[in-house]
């Protein structure tokens, strides 16, 4: 039997790991019975790319995961698929079909079957079966509409002992050609939070340090540069986590850690460990949500928001790892001026990056079961954003958008970002009179950096004049064009002329400086005129 794995993905870097989890899994006997394609890609290439593999190949199985940015762009292809392969049978999973799949598979009635939950268990004794013609979908975790036009529906699979499974790097069709890899070391997790799709009842189960000791080793052996850890909640068991972190340690300088730790956690132990492990180790995903302690206790997230304030604040201290935390817009109780609020807390913390999404609300959660009795309009197409709330409007909704993209250029993107924190932090009227504006201007942020830069110094200049000074200094040590903006104000200074030049270093001639003069003070900066001659490598300021 032919079977074809469609890996479509939103990104190049991105890989589906269920290919190779599930795959690994199939006894040597079933394998001898199926020849197996994967055809890999992202949602931004022309269906005839794959749509000749995918004939080329006739496969009588196809498998796919689906999940809220490929199923478009998956469902089409499929669809397309189906009417030019007519002895095939399509088979999906992934998060898209944790909730409720009768209508999906009534309206596309090409999809033989979606599953539901952990497919590992049962994937070699259904691959068995379906090559043998025979019946298949009793298993666990399918749900389909039988011959009779009856939906059926065999609930959720679960595996049982999650560190006996096989791992997904000793499948042939696991793909080492990305710039980095993923690794489940745990499954499940102790939260409860009602936005995500882990919410609901599952005991945690965790693979031990020596396996992870084992898998990393041919990680290692393979030149990954990067493993990102899938654990929901990396720091969940304490004593474990810092046992794990102490085995990443080993792996430096070949291997850098991406993971996430819930800040609400962090006990003694995690934090002196953190504190001792080398510069570039980890990327950490620190997630927030809300600042707001109704709005997390809404959401049954564990922890409170102080406490995960606190360990926020702890983690930017360390100064080691790389974090990057978040907020959603559009949680039950979360106004637009909390938010705000919110975001402008995080921006005097300082993390490395904040993120703001819009809630989705993902089939299976328990916000989605409930969302009519919360208030909350959204929709029902993928992303699934929420659309508006009893305590958002869906026009604050869209500036929470702006705000985002303002986040991600002048924060996260670096441009002008000292001067932005500081009109944040000393400005309580800055950000929503700067994201009225950005929505008034439809202004596109999609444009250059100097186009951007520039736009945040006329609103500056025209709305906050007392940040001028910070602002053109910004601007001239960021290394931001001379002939725009606030570099037009330096004058070059020539040898021999006045005013007396205090950076002056007679020895070095590939050095040129210029300054400018405002308020009765003068700003000097040298300049090495063969690396970078836009960025100063020492400024000084004098009285006049």
């Amino acid at each position: 039997m032919k079977v074809l794995w469609l890996n479509i993905n939103a990104s190049y870097s991105h890989t589906c790991l269920s290919i190779p989890a599930l795959h690994a899994q199939i006894s040597s006997s079933v394998a001898d019975k199926t020849e197996w394609k994967v055809i890999t890609g992202t949602i931004n290439r022309e269906f005839s790319f794959y749509l000749k593999d995918i004939i080329e190949f006739n496969p009588s199985l196809i498998l796919a995961t689906s999940w809220l940015f490929n199923h478009d762009y998956l469902l089409t292809l499929l669809t397309k698929t189906a009417a030019l392969l007519k002895n095939r049978q399509i088979i999906l999973g992934g998060p898209e079909y944790l909730g409720d799949n009768e209508n999906y598979l009534r309206t596309n009635t090409f999809v033989t079957a979606v599953f539901r939950g952990e497919g590992e268990d049962i994937f070699s004794e259904f691959i068995d079966r379906i090559s043998d013609g025979r019946i298949w979908n009793t298993l666990p975790g399918f749900c389909y509409i039988d011959k009779e036009g009856n939906y059926k529906d065999n609930g959720i699979a679960q595996v049982l002992n999650f560190a006996d499974l096989k791992a997904p790097e000793s499948s042939d069709l696991f793909d080492w050609n990305k710039p980095f890899v993923q690794l489940e070391t745990s499954r499940g997790c102790f939260n409860r939070c009602s936005f995500c799709i882990s919410g609901k009842e599952r005991k945690i189960d965790n693979i031990s340090i020596q396996s992870i000791k084992e898998r990393l080793d041919v990680i290692r052996e393979r030149r990954v540069k990067e493993v990102r850890i899938l654990d929901r909640t990396f720091n969940a068991n304490s004593k474990r986590a810092k046992k794990v972190l102490l085995l990443f340690k080993e792996y430096w300088p070949d291997i850098c850690f991406h993971l996430e730790i819930h800040p609400s956690l962090l006990d003694d132990h995690i934090k002196e460990t953190l504190k001792i492990l080398p510069e570039g180790l980890l990327h950490i995903e620190a997630g927030m949500q809300s600042l707001d302690e109704n709005v997390i206790a809404e959401c049954r997230r564990s922890g409170t928001a102080e406490s995960s304030f606190r360990g926020l604040v702890f983690l930017t201290e360390c100064k080691n790892f790389e974090v990057h935390t978040d907020l959603i817009a559009g949680l039950p109780g979360y106004s637009y001026s909390k938010l705000i609020e919110d975001v402008s807390r995080l921006t005097v913390v300082n993390p490395d990056e904040i993120q703001l999404e819009l809630l989705k609300l993902l089939p299976g959660t328990h916000l989605r079961e409930t969302a009519s009795e919360r208030g909350i309009i959204f929709s029902s197409e993928p992303p699934y954003e929420v659309l508006k709330t009893d305590d958002i409007t869906y026009h604050q909704l869209n500036q929470c958008v702006i705000l985002s993209k303002i986040l991600d250029t002048y924060f996260n993107g670096g441009i002008l970002k000292a001067s932005f924190r500081n009109l944040v932090a000393e400005n309580s009227v800055f950000l929503e009179k700067f994201i009225s504006h950005c929505e008034f201007c439809n202004f596109d942020f999609s444009s250059s950096s100097d186009k951007k830069a520039l736009f945040l110094l006329d609103f500056c200049y025209n709305n906050f004049e007392e940040y001028k000074i910070h602002l053109i200094q910004d601007w001239i040590m960021s290394g931001l064009p001379h002939n725009k903006g606030a570099g037009k104000m330096l004058k070059l200074w020539k040898f021999g002329e006045k005013p007396e030049n205090p950076l002056l270093i007679d020895s070095q001639r590939d050095l040129t400086y210029k300054y400018f003069e405002i308020n009765n003070r003068r700003y000097w900066f040298s300049f090495n005129k063969y690396v970078n001659s836009y960025k100063p490598i020492s400024n000084f300021m004098e009285l006049l």
